[in-house]
């Protein structure tokens, strides 16, 4: 009697887990289908070259910015985003050469899996997002990140990031997760890290690359 009731137990924690799984990684996804991410990858960690990729960032977001103003949701954002790769490439590579002459830039907007990343007022959770990036020469070096759309990288406290998120669309409970605040928010953090490290993810099929620029 006692090992079934025991048996009964472990498995009602089994299912409530497992819920709770779901809901979390619900959670995730409802938040990916909002927002677009920007990367840009510096040719490596010297100093050099992470200057030069903070130039390029400077360069690029008020285009994107301009580009996106007008956007009702994600969806249209990529839309206007691809038919922009180009210019946006051209931008980026006239930057570097600024600074770099003959270094090699690449331009991709595909599905990328990503873990959580804090930014300087609100953080991204684990998962898979459609991500705008921009790689410098080599590649090698650490990503300057933020999200592409909606414009939320500008806010400067967390309170203007929840006025910001909030006209942008998110619900409280989005908002409640990227700000990550509490110790209920952190631990479904933690359980998205779990489960994108014991998943992991690939790129979608949807993707388009700018191409490589010559040297």
């Amino acid at each position: 009697m006692w090992n079934r009731f025991c048996m009964m137990a472990l498995l009602t924690a089994a299912v409530c887990i497992l819920l709770g799984c779901c809901l979390v990684r619900l959670e995730q996804r409802e938040l990916s289908e909002k927002v677009i991410r920007l990367h840009i990858r510096a040719s490596s960690d010297g100093e050099f070259d992470q200057a030069v990729k903070l130039r390029v960032r400077d360069a690029l977001l008020p285009q994107l910015i301009a580009l996106t103003a007008g956007c009702a949701d994600a969806q249209e954002a990529e839309r206007v985003l691809l038919a922009a790769l180009p210019a946006l490439g051209q931008t980026a590579l006239t930057e570097l050469h600024r600074h770099d002459p003959g270094k090699e830039l690449s331009v991709s907007l595909k599905t990328e899996a990503a873990p959580t990343k804090e930014y300087d007022t609100f953080l991204l959770p684990a998962g898979s997002y459609r991500a705008l990036r921009f790689t410098l020469g080599a590649g090698e070096g650490h990503n300057w990140w933020c999200v592409a759309f909606p414009a939320l990288c500008l806010p400067a406290t967390a309170e203007d990031f929840d006025e910001a998120a909030q006209a942008a669309g998110f619900d409280e409970r989005e908002r409640e997760l990227m700000l990550g605040q509490t110790e209920n928010v952190r631990l479904k953090l933690r359980i998205l890290e779990w489960l994108e490290e014991l998943f992991g993810s690939t790129s979608g099929p949807s993707s388009q690359n700018a191409g490589r620029s010559a040297r």
